[in-house]
């Protein structure tokens, strides 16, 4: 008789179980479609049209944008900038980068030339628009409009001259006609003549003369003596279409040219002097006065002194600050010519006076 043994194995089996370390359904990948681009700027300068916006670093579903993209740029043309739904047409691409870490950004820039421009009759803006999308085209939508006025900037002056004078620093040149505008904006032509001072990063606008047709001149007469100043010229479009749309368009800028305001220039000469003698007990004198200088940077008088064939001297030891002079050192019977010269703060002396004379009685 055969017999079927049966071995039973006791014990504990032990059963390994692997699952997610975080509990849901897994996450597809990022399909890498940029963010829109909200930011958008442009700005014009002569013939230039400049483009800037902040390149977007995170995608539409919320991951970094970890593979290059692509940045579309398209010009369309409006009448007003209150258009909202302008027509645009396809202008270039640039690349848009990835994000290497969290916390990073950059800068688009695309430049688009006048030159390049054919608006219909009736425009008197360009409207631009971009687009960030991933590599393989797909977008996210458009960013803001910015419109651009196609008015034509002026050009610049010719023959310009920057030269320090006495009463400041005058900037002369020859304009140029202004430009034809065939836009329906209102448009006014200006020149901005702009300083700096050394060492200053905030420049100071001088003036803004209208374009003519003859030759100008300025006189910056707020300066400081002992500087050095940096001038420039900017032709300028001022445009308006009405009470809410206006703006500017420059155009290129001049060289500048640099002055040092050195004053060699001195006072205007005194006026109006006058020598009276008077007498009192045994004390003889003789009073000046003269017409007040007016000169801003003015410190003081000098008075002079001479007698018949004989050279003038100068009689004060200390600047006289006020118009007027007692001179106490005269003999009897002599007769004395006076004249006045006026100095400024820089020790730049005036010519003199015409004299007065005055004579003394003998005793």
């Amino acid at each position: 008789m055969r017999f079927s043994s049966l071995i039973l194995f006791t014990g504990t089996v032990g059963v390994g179980l692997t699952g997610c370390a975080t509990p849901g359904a897994p996450q597809p990948p990022s399909l890498n479609i940029p963010k829109p681009i909200r930011d958008l700027a442009a700005m014009r300068k002569g013939e230039v049209i400049t483009l800037t916006w902040t390149n977007p670093t995170d995608t539409t579903d919320g991951a970094l944008l970890k593979r290059t993209g692509k940045v579309f740029l398209r010009r369309g043309f409006v009448t007003s900038e209150s258009s909202t739904q302008a027509t645009t047409s396809p202008l270039g691409e640039v690349p848009l980068p990835p994000t290497l870490k969290e916390g990073t950004e950059s800068t688009g820039t695309f430049r688009d030339s006048l030159a390049n421009i054919q608006p219909p009759a009736s425009a008197n803006f360009a409207v631009y628009t971009v687009q960030a999308a991933s590599n393989s085209g797909r977008t996210s939508g458009n960013s803001n409009q910015v419109f651009v006025s196609l008015v034509p900037a002026p050009t610049l002056p010719k023959n310009i001259h920057v030269d320090v004078i006495p009463a400041g620093v005058k900037i002369a040149f020859d304009p140029v006609p202004p430009p034809r505008n065939v836009s329906a904006l209102m448009v006014r032509f200006i020149y901005r003549i702009t300083r700096r001072s050394e060492g200053s990063k905030q420049p100071v606008v001088v003036s803004e003369p209208n374009v003519g047709n003859e030759a100008m001149a300025v006189i910056d007469k707020g300066i400081e003596w002992e500087k050095k100043y940096e001038y420039w010229i900017t032709p300028i479009a001022v445009w308006q279409q009405d009470e809410k749309y206006k703006g500017e368009v420059e155009g290129e800028d001049s060289s500048v040219v640099t002055v040092f305001t050195k004053d060699i220039f001195p006072p205007a000469v005194p006026s109006g002097l006058q020598a009276v003698f008077s007498g009192v007990s045994q004390q003889s004198f003789i009073d000046l006065t003269w017409t007040p200088n007016t000169d801003p940077d003015l410190a003081g008088y000098n008075v002079y002194r001479r007698t018949e064939g004989q050279p003038a001297v100068r009689i004060n030891s200390d600047l006289v600050k006020t118009p007027a002079f007692r001179d106490t050192a005269v003999q009897p019977g002599a007769t004395y010519f006076y004249s006045v010269s006026a100095m400024d703060l820089r020790n730049n002396e005036s010519a003199r006076s015409q004299e007065a004379s005055e004579s003394v009685p003998r005793q």
